[in-house]
C-alpha cells in the first residue's frame, strides 16, 4: 500500500472504478488502497462520483438483462425463481413473502396451490397487472 492516505489523481481512481465495474473493494485493490480512499475521492470529485454511479448502473443493467433472459427461458432451472424475483421487485405489494396481519370477516379458502410454471406469458402479465387469479386461470 502507498501509505495511510495515498494520493491519486481523480483520473486514476476513475480508471480503477471502470476497470472494477464499480466494485469499490476491487477498485481499491487495483490502486493498492483502502475502499475508504475510493469513497473519499468520490465525495471530493464529482467526476469520480459520476463514474462510480455509472459503473454501478451499468453493472445493474447487465444483471437485469441476465435476469430477463432467465425469465424468458422456460427451460432454465432458475426460470421460476427469476420470475418470482421480478414479480416481487416490480409488484412488492402483490408478491411479497412478508405476511401482513389483517383482520377480515368471513371465510378464506387457501386450500389450493397454483403452479406458475405452466402459465403463458399473457397470463403472467395479467397477474402482474393485478388481475384476480380466478379470471386469469
Amino acid at each position: 500500500m502507498r501509505g495511510p492516505d495515498p494520493e491519486y489523481s481523480a483520473e486514476e481512481v476513475r480508471a480503477a472504478i471502470r476497470q472494477s465495474g464499480g466494485v469499490v473493494a476491487q477498485a481499491a485493490r487495483i490502486l493498492d488502497c483502502s475502499p475508504a480512499t475510493i469513497y473519499k475521492y468520490a465525495n471530493k470529485y464529482v467526476t469520480v462520483e459520476t463514474t462510480l454511479e455509472e459503473a454501478r448502473l451499468n453493472h445493474a443493467a447487465k444483471a437485469e438483462a441476465y435476469h430477463a433472459r432467465l425469465v424468458e427461458d422456460r427451460d432454465h432451472p432458475d426460470h421460476y425463481k427469476a420470475l418470482m424475483d421480478v414479480l416481487r421487485n416490480y409488484h412488492p405489494d402483490d408478491w411479497s413473502d412478508k405476511r401482513q396481519e389483517q383482520e377480515h370477516s368471513g371465510s378464506l379458502d387457501v386450500s389450493h396451490e397454483v403452479d406458475l410454471s405452466s402459465l403463458t406469458d399473457e397470463q403472467i402479465e395479467r397477474l402482474a397487472e393485478g388481475a384476480p387469479p380466478e379470471e386469469v386461470l
